[in-house]
């Protein structure tokens, strides 16, 4: 089976068939339904809508998501870019949504005389642990092992001798986070229609102290591999072993690219970024396809001592 065809079963045939036999039992069942429908339970039914105007939006949806998201994919696998079982898994899920939505509609519907006599409404568990289980089936049909990138042509070095030992540190700070959501509560609490001052003071202590988790991140390099601490507290943190990474590089990081500020991942390219800011920045290749960015000062350094290891370690493994 060929990876586009896994691709497309994934998340074109699955969360697509599901959508179809919704549709053909929407069309089969019309005449046992009340018309409107009952679509909202507090305990009882409580809310209704058109048959044609809920059948037609749920399908209309899933069309949409179905087609977002096979172009998604296979774009992906066009471009070389990694998928994996997770990103596969939980877009084929909400792909079948809106199907399971519109079942669980239906079901409790079904020979009411009218929509206030429509079942209980719990039935929404079942279907949406349907989609659930689709989304599973489609993550280990469709997700495939990242490709392996081609090395870069520049590979930074600091010329690490054999039996020298080698320590390195990056740090970066963004101090305008941490003044940001200290101020900024405080402001508004002096406009004339602004917060009262409890409600300002109380968000300014809140942002302060996720931002002092934040605000600030470091890097070191040793023999052991990379280790990654953000904030006062150094956590969270990340180790990557020597043997996860392929090539470490150097580049420069926009501002607000790869997602903003903060711990992001992108589960299409399976970037994962720790910013504080913009400017240079550590970036690893790992083995499995993905990269990790680490916004640090003197990143060059860095990437150097991460490959004289590497290669290190190859040469006493051969």
């Amino acid at each position: 089976m060929t990876k586009l065809i896994r691709v497309l079963l994934a998340t074109a045939v699955l969360p697509g068939a599901a959508l179809a036999v919704t549709g053909v039992l929407a069309d089969a069942w019309a005449d046992r339904l009340p018309d409107p429908l009952a679509t909202h339970w507090n305990g009882g039914p409580n809310g209704s809508t058109p048959f044609t105007v809920f059948v037609t939006a749920c399908l209309a949806l899933g069309a949409v998501a179905v087609v977002v998201l096979a172009t998604s994919g296979v774009t992906a696998l066009r471009r070389g870019r990694p998928l994996p079982r997770l990103t596969v898994g939980v877009g084929a899920a909400f792909a079948a949504l809106p199907s399971a939505v519109l079942l669980s509609v239906l079901v409790p519907n079904l020979d009411a005389p009218d929509w206030h006599a429509a079942g209980t409404g719990v039935t929404v568990v079942f279907f949406m642990l349907g989609a659930a289980v689709l989304g599973a089936v489609a993550a280990v049909v469709g997700g495939l092992p990242s490709p392996v990138r081609e090395e870069s042509a520049h590979r930074p070095s600091v010329g690490l001798e054999p039996g020298q030992r080698a320590f390195w540190s990056g740090r970066a700070a963004n101090p305008a986070m941490l003044w940001a959501l200290l101020l900024v509560p405080v402001a508004i609490g002096l406009l004339p229609a602004g917060l009262p001052w409890p409600t300002a003071a109380w968000i300014a202590f809140v942002g302060a102290a996720v931002t002092a988790l934040t605000y600030r991140l470091k890097a070191t390099v040793d023999a052991k591999g990379v280790t990654i601490r953000f904030g006062l507290l150094g956590f969270p943190w990340r180790h990557l072993k020597l043997a996860s990474i392929r090539e470490a590089t150097a580049r420069d990081l926009a501002t607000f690219g790869d997602g903003g500020l903060g711990l992001r991942f992108n589960p299409v390219t399976g970037t994962t970024a720790y910013k504080v800011r913009g400017g240079p920045a550590l970036a690893l290749s790992l083995e499995n396809g993905r990269s990790v960015l680490v916004s640090v000062d003197d990143p060059e350094t860095g990437a150097g001592l991460v490959n004289d290891l590497i290669a290190r370690r190859i040469t006493r493994i051969g």
